[in-house]
């Protein structure tokens, strides 16, 4: 056979051949190094053949079982595979195109008609832009369906020393439970019609900018603020932390400072910051020097914008209520939780006179002081 017959040849006109080069090799006439490099090309040649017989039939096998996913065959030959789990880049382009009102293929319709879950790399993105706000971060952030109970010491005796032989007595430690429910949280958002034409990535960047900074300010504003009437319940809800005190009424001093943090019982102290308005930093703590002559507050020398008293991180929060000071563990003293992780929708109709599109992110959440003894909260004394 010549070259170009044994590059298409099949398995049988392989075999045939094999079988009659055997018989020629018996002629002492025979072309042995000829017959020689035409069994190596025939041997390639069936070689290539079984290991694409071997993917044919793996192939069958896997879409069969629906080990690979969705196989899309076009013109004749396989494209690349494509699935739709959360994780995919697939299910988060569908979700996006069908965000802006792009149209989806059959595929990307039925997998964005099926779930409704955000995608992975969005959802990460909006969780870490969360994790970005100094007080959302300190605070312990989780993100566990449906309502949630945290059990908190009430009474926790220490352990005591025991004689050898001796039986040791159990003590009467007691636990309470704090339970976190699961309330609304909506923020929309109203934009032109020029979304359609930005690209995946933009649309998204856009979206996770817009969406995540509304529901950094009001789970913020919850943390501090909340009443706890279809919301979460805030720090400084009169009542929650009964560790209270006050500093001096013309400005806060460094006595006042150390007050504050001798407050605070030992075991809270090595995660301890301070949170307080911008105007209370800046317009008394910030110069501030101790008995020394140093200044109490001190730039953290990794990130300048940042700043230390007295050795302890401080949150300036403009949500923190006028001449007040927080002080404590605060992700030991405080628990916010996603019930349900937000879920972004979009509606055309009701902008449907100015063309415009609605995005509206929806979460489910609650949050509430735990540990009420790792937090103290000092206010401006009245005279």
């Amino acid at each position: 056979m010549t070259e170009t017959e044994i590059r298409t040849a099949s398995m049988d006109a392989i075999e045939e051949r094999m079988t009659a080069i055997r018989a020629e090799l018996d002629s002492p006439d025979a072309d042995v190094d000829a017959l020689e490099a035409e069994v190596n090309q025939l041997t390639a040649r069936r070689k290539e053949l079984k290991e694409q017989a071997e993917k044919r039939s793996k192939l069958i096998a896997d879409l069969a079982s629906g080990a690979k996913g969705t196989v899309v065959r076009k013109l004749g030959h396989l494209e690349a595979e494509r699935t739709f789990s959360a994780d995919s880049a697939e299910y988060r382009t569908a979700y996006l195109k069908r965000l802006q009102g792009k149209p989806l293929d059959a595929e990307e319709r039925t997998a964005v008609t099926a779930s409704a879950v955000i995608p992975t790399q969005t959802m990460n993105r909006i969780a870490g832009k969360l994790e970005l706000h100094p007080l959302i971060a300190a605070v312990d952030v989780t993100y566990i369906p449906g309502n949630v109970s945290y059990p908190v010491e009430g009474t926790a005796n220490a352990a005591s020393w025991v004689a050898m032989g001796t039986a040791a007595t159990d003590s009467a430690d007691t636990l309470t439970a704090v339970t976190l429910g699961a309330y609304k949280l909506i923020k929309t958002v109203e934009i032109t019609a020029d979304v359609k034409a930005m690209s995946i990535d933009a649309f998204e960047s856009w979206l996770v900018d817009r969406l995540s900074n509304k529901l950094m300010v009001a789970v913020d504003a919850s943390i501090l603020n909340g009443t706890g009437v279809n919301q979460a319940t805030g720090i400084l809800k009169s009542g929650e932390i009964s560790n209270t005190g006050t500093f001096t009424k013309a400005a806060m001093t460094y006595k006042d400072l150390a007050n504050i943090i001798a407050k605070l019982p030992t075991q809270y102290l090595p995660g301890a910051s301070f949170v307080m308005p911008r105007a209370l930093f800046y317009g008394e703590v910030i110069g501030m020097e101790d008995s020394s002559k140093k200044p109490v507050v001190v730039a953290d020398a990794q990130s300048p914008a940042k700043f230390n008293i007295l050795g302890y991180p401080v949150i300036v929060d403009d949500n923190c209520a006028a001449d007040t000071v927080i002080f404590g563990d605060l992700r030991e003293g405080y628990k916010f939780n996603f019930a349900a992780e937000p879920v972004v929708s979009s509606d055309e109709s009701v902008a449907f006179r100015t063309g415009s599109t609605v995005y509206r992110v929806m979460a489910l959440a609650d949050g509430k002081p735990v540990d009420k003894n790792a937090l103290c909260v000092f206010t401006r004394a009245s005279a």
